[in-house]
């Protein structure tokens, strides 16, 4: 499901009315419907009137719309405008004159009985157009609602008003929504935080765009949704053998840090590797040889601190003939000789090649190296990471996750895959995928290294990188949620994600 910045959206309303002819105050009347449908099935819940905040732009006129309808279906509907008719736009204006007809009751200025009142306030203030704070009657009017209802049946029209459409960000008073109905297609603002904690439950209203434009018009990125997860995973033949799967090179860990080197190796089998190769410090391949007895050990030389060695780079470099993909990073120190030696891996190495954890600090600052690169690449950092490899401070990346995962992507030439929430899938031509499963039960460590190891599993099996890595992102927040759904948001550890991934892939194949 694509997801349509303001301008984007803005620029495809012109276009269906303009171009195509389909008249402004038809998609306006269909928007006021899907609001008024929408607010009639809250009522049950939140019985009451319905108190219509309206705005003095389109966002308005769909509530205007959303007035007439839900009066004629017999809800009781107070409007409150605090502006004059003729402040409104054109379509605005007509639906106003429409509501007078029928005998809507309009208002300029709220009451605390009405808010006392109302079983359902619909939201029709101010939507995509904000940029910054809301000021004078609007933030009156947010803040009073906020105050009386906490979000509790307040329905926002297309987005809670005073969310910044594009990024999600808040600058002053924006509303706290219980639902969120938004016109045609989803804003980012909607997956985007802080302003997604806002919108509550949301869903899309059809108001009329016909499907083929909406397929061919530009947006900022797409959701992942369940099907086309589906059609990515890998298929599994009766006649598959391991090496027709897939073979993966792992190259991780150091002294004290071997956990991130086994939950990678693992969870790349849990996510369908047919055979997956486990380099990492020769003194360290006692202490995981028990524990991973279906991994491939490649012992390599180590530093006297117990980590990768430059030394052992030629003969990595000699595996890249026996692998389909390899992932290097997880738990490999920022020991100095160490990163020196991925630095060169990275810069080197012939195939599709995921870097996460250690293994991008030691390429931060390193954007020649990184555009040697010709074949796929899949970075994998967390916000630390990414201010690292940026160069930027952490607050201003996460004031547009989506902008930093796709400037990263772009400046590097590779698949960014930011981590948080929500993890966003960026590729070098602007293109973005948001994941939309997962929740705060990975907030733990080591669940950075089970994603990695996925995604090099589904790499190794031929997928696509850009597939591959939103695959495996959209497992894995899917594992997380089924393990969550029965044992409770706190707790899971990184092993209970991996042994969840294969319940996860079998869920979306049926």
């Amino acid at each position: 499901m694509k997801l349509l910045s303001a301008a984007q959206m803005r620029a495809l309303d012109r276009h269906c009315i303009d171009v195509l002819g389909i008249p402004g105050l038809r998609l306006m009347e269909r928007a006021g419907e899907a609001v008024a449908g929408a607010a009639l099935a809250m009522l049950p819940e939140h019985p009451g009137t319905v108190l219509i905040l309206c705005g003095k732009g389109n966002n308005g006129g769909d509530g205007l719309v959303a007035a007439r309808i839900l009066q004629q279906r017999g809800a009781v509907v107070e409007v409150v405008l605090p502006f004059v008719a003729d402040d409104l736009s054109p379509d605005a204006r007509a639906m106003f004159d429409l509501a007078i007809e029928a005998g809507v009751s309009i208002s300029d200025s709220i009451t605390d009985a009405a808010l006392t009142d109302a079983g359902v306030v619909i939201d029709a203030l101010l939507g995509t157009g904000v940029t910054g704070p809301v000021h004078g009657v609007m933030s009156e009017l947010i803040t009073r609602a906020n105050a009386a209802r906490d979000g509790r049946g307040v329905l926002a029209v297309d987005l809670p008003s005073g969310v910044d459409a594009d990024t999600g960000e808040v600058y002053g008073p924006a509303m706290h929504a219980e639902a969120t109905i938004t016109m045609a297609l989803p804003k980012p603002c909607l997956v985007l935080y802080p302003g997604a904690a806002l919108a509550g439950c949301w869903q899309v209203a059809d108001i009329g765009f016909p499907c083929d434009v909406i397929a061919d018009w530009p947006s900022v990125g797409e959701i992942t949704e369940r099907e086309q997860a589906a059609s990515w995973l890998p298929s599994r033949p009766r006649t598959a053998h391991k090496s027709s799967i897939g073979w993966a090179l792992i190259i991780a860990g150091s002294f004290g840090m071997t956990g991130a080197a086994a939950m990678a190796a693992r969870s790349a089998y849990r996510s369908g590797a047919g055979l997956v190769r486990l380099a990492l410090p020769a003194s360290l391949v006692p202490v995981l040889n028990a524990a991973l007895i279906e991994v491939v050990f490649l012992p390599m030389a180590e530093t006297r601190y117990g980590t990768l060695s430059f030394h052992a780079v030629s003969r990595l470099l000699a595996e890249a003939d026996h692998v389909q993909a390899a992932l290097i990073g997880p738990g490999l120190s920022r020991n100095a000789a160490t990163a020196n030696a991925v630095r060169h891996l990275v810069s080197s190495w012939p195939g599709p090649l995921v870097v996460d954890a250690d293994a991008l600090s030691a390429m931060a600052g390193q954007d020649a190296l990184w555009l040697r690169r010709t074949a796929p690449t899949i970075i994998t950092p967390h916000p630390g990471e990414m201010s690292r490899l940026l160069g930027k401070p952490v607050a201003e990346l996460e004031r547009d996750r989506l902008a930093t995962a796709r400037e990263a992507a772009r400046r590097l030439n590779v698949i960014a895959v930011y981590k948080g929430a929500p993890t966003i899938i960026a590729m070098p031509d602007g293109s973005a995928y948001i994941n939309p499963t997962g929740n705060a039960a990975l907030a733990v460590a080591g669940t950075g290294d089970t994603l990695a190891g996925s995604i090099v599993a589904f790499l190794a099996q031929g997928l696509p990188a850009p597939h591959a890595t939103a695959l495996a992102c959209y497992i894995g927040g899917l594992a997380c949620e089924q393990i969550t759904a029965r044992q409770g948001l706190r707790g899971m550890t990184s092993l209970d994600l991996i042994e969840g991934l294969p319940y996860a892939m079998e869920t979306i194949s049926r």
